[in-house]
């Protein structure tokens, strides 16, 4: 079921920006997150009922994604897939991603650490806050 349907839409970024901007309307839910900490990288796990739809944060380098549990629809300006746990994969710096959760999912991202544990800090560090200032923010490194 792991099955890439398009590759490489220069649209999409745009479309999953107007996306997340519509869906702030909506009915938000506040999804159960943890965080692990090693040697060299810091993980997030996030637990997503069956059904939600949600946008992913921009990361600024590109990371580790692992879907451990359940099968979720993504969309991100790298393609669309039906992915279905167990399946890993690494997206790039500056994706944007969208997914519709069809069975109850846990996705972990993996990212660099150097040694901080203070969450806001290092969201600081691997997230891009806006889509505004992605390309200003990928040339500044």
């Amino acid at each position: 079921m792991n099955q890439v349907i398009e590759r490489h839409d220069p649209q999409h970024k745009d479309k999953l920006l107007a996306l997340e901007a519509q869906m702030t309307t909506c009915e938000q839910i506040e999804l159960e997150t943890r965080h692990y900490f090693a040697e060299g990288t810091y993980t997030r796990e996030l637990l997503i009922p069956a059904g939600t739809l949600l946008t992913g944060k921009i990361h600024r380098h590109s990371c580790i994604n692992i879907l451990a549990k359940g099968k979720i629809k993504v969309v991100s300006d790298e393609g669309e897939y039906f992915i279905e746990a167990p399946h890993t994969f690494v997206s790039g710096a500056g994706v944007k991603k969208a997914g519709f959760v069809l069975e109850d999912a846990v996705w972990i991202n993996v990212h660099p650490w150097d040694g901080k544990m203070d969450i806001q800090q290092i969201e600081h560090e691997v997230i891009i806050p806006s889509g505004n200032q992605l390309e200003q923010t990928l040339c500044l490194g």
